[in-house]
């Protein structure tokens, strides 16, 4: 018999701790006998398997590589993925080219405008019958309810009737079906054992792939965002055969994906012999975590109830301000900050603000180029004031930097930008700037990186230049300050959060409208005020008519 436990942790209560306590006591238990790959951990994004992964790594001594490609450290559509050993391009995912797969599928301009690292809980943008097809059918796959079920739930006055949306999604489904391929919520349904059907419904047939059968334990975080779909997907994975205890954590409270199906009820309604409630936060002064309760105290229908969750033992303070752009314009780089916000409208907003004012941030999930652009005006900032680079800094300054200016200024020799990639990058892990002409630099960016001039010709560098002038480099290179949507940084956690009130009418009118809606702003604002150790700013914009429901 299965031996079920539930943990229910409130925000910064330790829950990521409590979980790898277990990994650690389940090491030293016979039926593991210290082997890290008898236990399974998944969880529903990759940052949060990641960190996992991360910190077993540290328990055990066993690459944490390793633990990801030959162990179950995963997310659950990646169990399912190696469990099924589906080939490498077979499943559509949120690429560029993926999206471009979909429109010519569908004869309509569709791409990916919301990815939850999962990529299950998916939302498209563009076309506006296409994308509400595709984004219906993804839920009712993930409701594992008729198409038609979701679709009338969801008519309003503008969306497209059923006949519309089974026309697209039948095509969508004949492509996919001549082309040999599959999407992630289609991974899970083989795996879990349904087919789905976009006139006929859900049906249940046999699943494909084996169950892990050396696991003996396994742990399933964030266990309040699993929909039906992935709660199924959990629930055969306990099936293997040396699967003797599971642990399910999350918090009823920061489901933020409900309009993509998920629901903390179907963690809650495991069979289980123990429940634990984590009675401490560790990370909420008592005002934040009493900020972030009353908003739960507003939730319709009985979902409240008191956890009895003790505050952290710090002090704290939570404020209010009438104009959001007086306290971006007046933050401390040298504070650990998240300045979040409900629209991403609104987070641009704010960076273009920052930005002006010379305020060093960072995009939350900023990709890749990010970081590498940042790492080339670094570099420019330094030659600038007579300091050595590095080779990866020079590298990125040759991406930035223009070979030429409109007016003809050559700022390059021809070919130096292939020639660093080609063979000079393997020789040089320093390089001084009296080395540079040699690498490719004419007399002229040699004298405008003397001079400070170099900051006008790559993107974002006269703001880099008045950032690192005011704060320092480091501070602008490694920013104390993060940007994103309060979706994005669920998980994180600063000393001071800021909170732009603002939400749309859109938000405002479906969460009158609709119960469960309203329940999710309300979760909503909780998880973006309990982000907070010491000090939360609800901040208004005096040009937004609707804001949260904060009472300070």
């Amino acid at each position: 018999m299965l031996n079920c436990a539930i943990g229910i942790g409130g925000a910064g209560t330790g829950k990521t701790r409590m979980m790898m306590e277990t990994i650690e006591k389940a090491m030293a238990r016979p039926e593991v006998d210290g082997d890290p790959f008898k236990i399974g951990f998944s969880s529903f994004t990759r940052a949060a398997s990641s960190e996992a992964s991360r910190r077993a790594s540290d328990m055990t001594g066993v690459a944490q590589q390793d633990l990801e490609k030959l162990g179950y450290y995963k997310t659950s559509h990646s169990v399912a993925y190696r469990q099924l050993g589906v080939e490498k391009g077979e499943v559509i995912g949120g690429s560029k080219e993926d999206d471009k797969w979909v429109s010519e599928a569908l004869d309509s301009d569709v791409a990916t405008a919301f990815d939850d690292e999962s990529g299950v809980m998916r939302v498209y943008a563009g076309d506006p019958v296409a994308s509400a097809s595709l984004n219906m059918w993804n839920l009712s796959r993930s409701l594992v309810v008729p198409l038609k079920d979701v679709v009338e739930a969801n008519m309003t006055f503008d969306s497209p009737g059923y006949a519309e949306v089974l026309r697209r999604i039948e095509r969508y489904e004949t492509a996919k079906r001549l082309e040999g391929r599959i999407d992630f919520t289609d991974l899970i349904g083989k795996f879990v054992g349904i087919r789905f059907s976009p006139a006929n419904g859900p049906e249940h047939v046999d699943p494909d792939g084996e169950v892990p059968s050396d696991v003996v334990g396994w742990i399933f975080d964030e266990a309040q965002d699993a929909s039906k779909l992935l709660d199924m997907a959990c629930r055969r994975l306990v099936t293997g055969q040396s699967v003797i205890w599971a642990w399910l954590v999350g918090d009823p409270f920061q489901v933020l994906y409900s309009w993509a199906g998920a629901s903390a009820k179907h963690f809650l309604s495991w069979e289980h012999t123990k429940k634990k409630i984590m009675p401490k936060s560790y990370r909420c002064a008592r005002p934040i975590l009493e900020l972030g309760e009353n908003q739960l105290k507003k939730l319709k229908d009985g979902e409240y109830w008191d956890r009895g969750i003790a505050p952290a033992d710090h002090d704290g303070v939570v404020e209010e301000s009438d104009y959001i752009d007086d306290v971006l314009t007046s933050l401390d780089p040298s504070v650990d900050t998240l300045v979040v916000a409900r629209l991403n409208r609104n987070v641009r907003s704010m960076e273009f603000l920052m930005s002006e004012c010379g305020v060093p941030h960072r995009r939350v999930k900023a990709k890749d180029g990010a970081y590498a652009k940042d790492l080339g005006l670094g570099g420019l900032w330094k030659l600038q004031h007579n300091q050595p680079v590095s080779g990866d800094e020079w590298g990125q300054i040759l991406k930035i930097m223009p070979s030429r200016s409109l007016d003809g200024t050559q700022w390059f020799t021809r070919g130096s930008k292939k020639r660093w990639d080609a063979e000079l990058s393997s020789r040089y892990d320093l390089i001084f700037p009296d080395e540079i002409g040699f690498l490719g630099a004419t007399e002229s960016l040699t004298e405008a990186i003397k001079s400070g001039a170099w900051s006008s010709l790559p993107n974002g560098g006269t703001f880099f230049a008045r950032a690192a002038k005011a704060y320092g480099i480091d501070a602008v290179i490694n920013p104390k300050i993060r940007v994103g949507t309060i979706h994005s940084v669920k998980g994180q956690e600063a000393d001071k959060v800021v909170i732009l009130s603002s939400v749309n009418r859109r938000t405002r009118e479906s969460e009158e409208e609709s119960t469960e809606r309203h329940n999710e702003e309300r979760r909503v604002e909780y998880v973006a005020a309990t982000r907070a150790r010491r000090h939360v700013v609800v901040a208004h914009d005096p040009r937004s008519k609707l804001r949260m429901e904060y009472e300070i």
